[in-house]
């Protein structure tokens, strides 16, 4: 049997973005791989061996996936035609443009949107049906943004829009289509006379219509299977979800979760925080929280999160400041001058070491909410004296609910610039050093446990450094954007923890 298949790939996804600024929406990544790519790589593993695929908005983009996917498989054959009106025409005309691919080739032909992501076993199920003409659909769905379909008599489609009720609805269209070479044939005729009578701004699923009634085309149900029409950005972080490799939480050893803007923003709790931590603790998932915040001390963060409706102990709670300490232990460190809050001079006084020294061996430059020019001037006039500056953590702004604000590396960059010198060292998140002693003591390995985080740089670049999975919450710093153009790359985004609860 063999088929040739078309993916219409050109339009450029406004309602995506900023996501598709620099990325046409078909190389959009769900899970760990663009739209196209799942449709290609279904394509591929239900033994289909060409594909030309019409492209338009940042085309090259598209070209350059589609080399690299074909390039995985072999006699698979992916071509790629460009629509150079694509910011003017629908698909009906982006279809037009591949009749010439189409024209010598035997058998039936597929076609799909490649705004839409699905699961191998839907071309699979698609391709293996005995029905000369069929439609992929889903009859346990009723998408109000999507094609649907109806029936005459038993089992052949007659009617195919968006516009039909639930009530009259047998299923969603997925947007899949395998045509008998005779109902192609007709659809490019039908295509053609639309485009000669200035009708080639509609839609491909208009002309389908128009020929139901002199075809027998079947559905085939695809329902169960994953698949998503990625319209929007809730479409996309479905997609995120519904694709990930993320295997389940409740499995683990061990969760660590980021605070600020992970947990909660300001004093204000991030809605299915409670759950999420609650329910993993259920399940026996020991529970640790993660800070580059060095404004405060472990029994702040313990007592915040009691008011906040989360149990935790000091002892659960991870900073950076921790290893500014273990460092300082390490030297043998006498005068140390605290560049941050109280609480952070508190807790380094208490450890043992000389806040007060006149002559400090060391100055550590902490998020100061505190920050005055005088305690500016003498952490530059030690550190220009001979003094080891430390950082620590990396965060240049730090999220709240007004919005993004200075954070312990924008401090850091001020003491920088006035000195001239660098940090000797940095401590905190992207470091696994915040987390490795608790894997150590506990006999787990990366793959026991999870970081949950709103930043790409320190919790997900940490996760990956570790070797383990995470999730990227876009409660915080974080955006779908950043992620899509970053080249670090958490297991699942998420919109924020209130998700996690089907992922226990």
């Amino acid at each position: 049997m063999i088929m040739h298949a078309v993916i219409l790939a050109a339009g450029v996804g406004s309602r995506l973005r900023p996501v598709t600024r620099r990325v046409p929406k078909p190389c959009v990544t769900t899970g760990t791989a663009p739209i196209l790519a799942h449709q290609l790589r279904a394509y591929a593993e239900a033994g289909v061996g060409t594909v030309t695929v019409v492209a338009g908005y940042r085309a090259p983009q598209v070209r350059e996936l589609c080399k690299r996917v074909a390039a995985e498989y072999e006699a698979f054959e992916v071509g790629v035609i460009e629509n150079s009106r694509y910011d003017a025409t629908d698909n009906m005309y982006s279809l037009s443009l591949a009749r010439e691919a189409v024209d010598g080739s035997e058998g039936d032909l597929l076609l799909s949107n490649g705004d839409v992501v699905f699961e191998p076993d839907v071309m699979k199920r698609l391709v293996e049906s005995d029905a000369a003409s069929a439609i992929a659909c889903d009859t346990g769905t009723y998408d109000a943004e999507s094609m649907k379909i109806t029936l005459r008599g038993e089992n052949s489609i007659d009617h195919i829009s968006k516009g039909i009720e639930r009530r009259d609805a047998y299923a969603t269209s997925i947007d899949c289509y395998r045509f008998s070479a005779a109902f192609a044939d007709a659809l490019f005729d039908e295509i053609d006379r639309r485009i000669d009578a200035d009708a080639d701004d509609g839609w491909t699923e208009a002309a389908i219509d128009s020929l139901l009634s002199d075809f027998d085309v079947r559905p085939v149900d695809v329902a169960g299977r994953r698949w998503v029409e990625v319209d929007d950005h809730d479409d996309l972080l479905l997609a995120d979800r519904l694709f990930s490799s993320l295997s389940a939480l409740g499995d683990r050893g061990a969760a660590f979760f980021d605070l600020d803007g992970t947990i909660y923003l300001g004093d204000g709790l991030i809605d299915g925080a409670s759950e999420a931590v609650s329910g993993l603790r259920e399940r026996g998932v020991e529970v640790f929280f993660l800070s580059n915040n060095s404004s405060r001390w472990k029994t702040d963060y313990a007592a915040k999160l009691e008011r906040l409706g989360i149990p935790a102990d000091p002892e659960d709670v991870l900073l950076s400041t921790d290893g500014v300490l273990a460092y300082l232990d390490s030297v043998d460190a006498e005068g140390v001058y605290v560049l941050g809050t109280d609480a952070m001079a508190g807790a380094v006084r208490d450890h043992g070491f000389d806040v007060d020294h006149p002559s400090p061996e060391f100055v550590v430059v902490g998020f100061d909410t505190e920050l005055t020019y005088e305690k500016t001037a003498k952490a530059t006039l030690a550190i220009r004296d001979g003094a080891e500056f430390l950082l620590a953590h990396p965060d240049l702004v730090c999220p709240t609910p007004a919005g993004l604000v200075p954070d312990c590396g924008a401090i850091g960059a001020l003491i920088e610039a006035a000195t001239g010198q660098k940090p000797v060292r940095v401590f905190g998140k992207p470091s696994t050093e915040m987390v490795d002693h608790v894997l150590e003591n506990r006999g787990l390995d990366p793959a026991d446990v999870v970081v949950i985080g709103d930043r790409l740089e320190t919790e997900i670049r940490m996760a990956d450094r570790l070797g383990c999975e995470s999730v990227c919450v876009l409660s915080g710093d974080a955006t779908r954007t950043a992620v899509e153009e970053s080249a670090i790359r958490p297991t699942l985004v998420a919109s924020d923890v209130g998700e996690l609860g089907g992922l226990l």
